[in-house]
């Protein structure tokens, strides 16, 4: 270490994520990060102790409960011995900010942007950015998620942009799999949500099937959404389209898959297709465990697809625009892209070979260290005379009322921009998509890129 031979003391919740998603990329992102800090376990419960027992009796009883819980975040770390926090809580980080700020306390937070444009994380973005300072550090996966950061808020120049990170495949393992493959399995995995496009890719795979009917596509995710109405109601109409496309012979629901059969789904596809245009996506974290296992990816030229996958090398971009109110995924070249790669038995071989050697690119031994040499740099920031700020005050105000802060050419036409920032933050995020996306374009239209794979 820098200085020392002794770790970093990383205090982080033991709990485990309520979504699968979210469990892969924090169980293995404690896993890799201990190998290069000693990291302290703490209960989630005596994180939830902090605010009385929920973030609603928190805000039910503010701004008294503010001190009470500043008061307790400092015996927390005390009693730990910790002064940097991993925040794999994401619900609780900006009330943690608030906290900190209230007490002056000399406490560094470590923290990944995994979403920016939905509508409940551009909330928290907002109310964390009055709070962020040099003693954290924020991840930023791509340039793309901290280049929409900063259009909401000067404040997140502070983010540092280093990809997510995967343990590499040995070869022998890649070659083995590569020849037990048959050409024609096509693999989705992930959430199964409105944003995520599963209509087009089911659309598509049709199309697929007119040329190769004896291709096969397994949907992988568990069905997501704001509250219960909505998840049974985009499963009813995707249930309804695979009727009416005839697909049921040829798709395959997995439900939700962790573990070895995870792997195996992997091993054994030729290819990944995603055509995601989730505002919230910052990285795709499938599309680099399919690069683990050399499987080349089809998906969307969208945020920080276009910076994992090479197009033309190791897997096909497919157009995506956003002229209009939402982003539109040309879905004939979506079909075209994967028709290519199953027809082309050599082109699909080159390119899984390529995926695997560039997967070594995010390998987690060098990732983590330089996520390590960032905290390490940010706890030489620390405050030695840390001083308070008025956070009752900030968290009653506008975002026109703190003008300076925000980039506000971008949040006026966002529903909630005359609101406080305690408003803000703890009201409930029920935009319809087809209403959020033109809200959040001037935000996210970046997001959206033209990349052709057929001038390859």
């Amino acid at each position: 270490m820098s200085g020392s031979d002794k770790k970093l003391r990383i205090g982080y919740s033991s709990g485990s994520a309520r979504m699968v998603n979210e469990r892969a990329i924090d169980s293995n992102w404690v896993r890799y990060m201990g190998q290069h800090a000693e990291l302290v376990p703490i209960p989630p419960l005596a994180l939830y102790r902090l605010f009385g027992g929920s973030v609603e009796r928190f805000v039910r009883e503010w701004p008294e409960s503010l001190q009470r819980m500043s008061d307790g975040l400092s015996e927390l770390c005390s009693h730990y011995d910790v002064k940097t926090l991993y925040l794999n809580i994401s619900a609780l980080a900006p009330y943690l900010f608030m906290g900190r700020a209230a007490g002056g306390i000399d406490l560094g937070f470590l923290f990944i942007a995994h979403s920016v444009a939905s509508e409940h994380w551009l909330r928290q973005w907002l109310a964390i950015a009055p709070f962020l300072s040099e003693r954290d550090v924020l991840l930023c996966s791509t340039p793309s998620s901290k280049d929409a950061l900063c259009r909401i808020s000067p404040r997140y120049e502070l983010a540092k942009v280093i990809p997510l990170a995967i343990e590499s495949r040995a070869w022998r393992e890649v070659e083995e799999a590569l020849g037990r493959r048959n050409g024609r399995r096509l693999l989705s995995i992930g959430r199964l949500e409105d944003v995520k496009n599963i209509e087009l890719l089911l659309r598509m795979f049709a199309a697929v099937l007119d040329v190769l009917p004896d291709a096969s596509l397994t949907v992988a995710g568990e069905y997501t959404g704001r509250d219960k109405a909505q998840i049974e109601g985009y499963e009813a109409l995707i249930r309804e389209l695979v009727a009416s496309l005839e697909l049921d012979r040829h798709v395959i629901f997995a439900n939700a898959v962790e573990g070895e059969v995870k792997e195996a789904l992997f091993a054994e596809s030729d290819l990944l297709v995603n055509v995601s245009t989730d505002p919230g996506e910052t990285f795709g974290y499938n599309l680099l465990e399919a690069k683990a296992w050399g499987v080349p990816a089809v998906c969307a030229g969208w945020n920080g697809f276009r910076d994992v996958v090479n197009d033309g090398e190791d897997g096909l971009l497919v157009p995506c625009e956003w002229d209009g109110p939402y982003p539109v995924v040309d879905e004939c070249q979506a079909s075209k892209a994967v028709l290519t790669l199953l027809m082309d038995d050599g082109l699909r071989t080159r390119m899984s070979r390529q995926a695997a050697t560039s997967a070594e690119r995010y390998d987690n031994r060098d990732i983590f260290s330089a996520v390590v040499r960032e905290i390490e740099l940010a706890a030489g920031s620390a405050i030695i005379e840390p001083e308070q700020m008025n956070v009752v005050a900030t968290m009653g105000q506008s975002l026109p009322q703190q003008a300076k802060l925000y980039r506000l050419e971008h949040l006026q036409q966002l529903p909630f921009h005359g609101q406080s920032l305690l408003r803000i933050v703890t009201s409930p995020s029920e935009t319809p998509l087809t209403e959020w996306m033109p809200l959040v374009k001037p935000i996210a239209s970046h997001y959206a890129g033209r990349t052709a794979y057929a001038e390859h």
